[in-house]
């Protein structure tokens, strides 16, 4: 490789690197969690059954493409975040559908969910309502946060980011 073609391809990697943003996606992989479990919660609500389980592999996909797509990133910290994020998004899928079957069973305000002794009852039914096809969806989850979070680059961008690694 020429120097000068070599200098373009580290001035271009500098350039995709300050781009990233993993501040950003962490934010927006958050947001994203907490209203793909919302919308979880009142599909499981509405509709019940196994089915909605499927969701949980859409909200890992829908946390990855958020990230990538508002987070530019290219390094493996947006897979390992958006894993986490997708990691967690299940537990919190299912804590907020036990959380709506609660206030609409039990007609109560969604406020007094928040005591201290119905919280943890709450906490109690989502770890022992878990079984082995939700364990699966689970991993699907973080398998598509984790494929879909970093961008993908062009035959050019990858040359330039692997001329960058090797200087």
């Amino acid at each position: 490789m020429e120097p000068e073609e070599k200098q373009r391809n580290i001035e271009l990697a500098e350039a995709l690197l300050k781009e990233q943003s993993l501040g950003v996606a962490m934010v927006s992989g958050v947001i994203t969690m907490i209203l793909g479990s919302g919308i979880y919660a009142v599909t499981a609500l509405i509709v019940g059954g196994d089915p909605v389980s499927v969701l949980v592999i859409a909200i890992g996909a829908a946390i990855g493409l958020t990230m990538q797509y508002l987070g530019r990133g290219i390094s493996t910290d947006f897979t390992v975040v958006a894993s986490l994020i997708a990691a967690i998004s299940y537990p919190v899928a299912k804590f907020f559908t036990i959380a709506l079957y609660t206030v609409k069973l039990d007609r109560i305000p969604v406020t007094d969910l928040f005591n201290g002794g119905r919280m943890v009852s709450l906490v109690n039914w989502v770890l022992s309502g878990l079984r082995l096809v939700d364990l699966i969806f689970w991993l699907g989850a973080i398998i598509a946060a984790a494929l879909l979070a970093k961008r993908r680059l062009g035959i050019d961008e990858g040359q330039a980011i692997r001329t960058y690694e090797r200087r």
